[in-house]
């Protein structure tokens, strides 16, 4: 039996609207620790606001959430101590730096003991092939500058992950050493991942529940594999989710 201190994730009535528009509207989740959650909308669904509210870069209109227990809107500062973020706002590495110098600037800024060793651990985790860590980030390919943004993410060691589309770019091989790294921090560090996604094969093997949003409003909250036995019905399920009209 769960109780309030073993949600990562816990939110209620979280709304957040501009003007008359209402971008998200009554959402309410109760995430485990230690979890591999995915959430699911279409673009302009209110996937990418309800993640901007959760790490505290967008104050909710009305409504809670907490973050290992801390109110996003009273204890920001402790939310962001706890989390790590990859979307599209932070995608764009610094193109003159090398992923050696970007890492270790938010190392510093972490205050991380030994950082040098932190980021070569970290860049290790991600897969970056050492020959290009001295290289400029402006020189990588798309897959290696989205696992440069992966490795900034896990600096100090949050304990919930936020990601938007983590793989996109990565070859199949580099996404399954992704989708497996998610899977060791989630058995070995107790960390949660909060997975928005697009690729419906990454959510269905990754994680065991999933929500789904559409217009603004939570249309689905289970399991997984209610949704279907294989890909195929899984996909289809979605798709009634995600474009039925209320």
């Amino acid at each position: 039996m769960t109780t309030a201190s073993d949600f990562a994730i816990e939110t209620s009535g979280l709304t957040r609207r501009f003007g008359s528009f209402v971008a998200v509207e009554s959402v309410s989740l109760k995430i485990p620790k230690g979890h591999l959650y995915g959430f699911l909308g279409l673009n302009g669904a209110g996937k990418t606001t309800t993640i901007r509210m959760l790490t505290t870069l967008l104050p909710p209109s009305s409504g809670t959430a907490r973050i290992w227990g801390h109110d996003v809107v009273l204890e920001p500062l402790a939310v962001r101590g706890l989390v790590g973020l990859v979307s599209d706002e932070t995608s764009e590495s610094q193109s003159t730096w090398t992923a050696r110098e970007y890492l270790s600037y938010f190392a510093r800024i972490r205050r991380i003991p030994d950082p040098m060793q932190e980021v070569e651990r970290i860049l290790d985790d991600v897969g970056l092939d050492s020959r290009f860590r001295s290289k400029l980030i402006g020189t990588y390919s798309t897959g290696m500058k989205r696992r440069v943004e992966i490795a900034r993410a896990l600096m100090g060691r949050p304990k919930v992950l936020f990601l938007d589309e983590p793989t996109r770019g990565l070859d199949l091989p580099a996404k399954r050493d992704m989708w497996n790294l998610l899977r060791r921090l989630a058995t070995e560090d107790n960390v949660t991942t909060f997975l928005s996604s697009h690729d419906a094969q990454e959510v269905r093997s990754l994680c065991s529940e999933i929500s789904v949003i559409a217009n603004g409003r939570i249309v689905y909250t289970g399991a997984t594999y209610e949704l279907g036995g294989d890909l195929d019905d899984f996909e289809e399920s979605l798709i009634r989710l995600l474009t039925r009209r209320e």
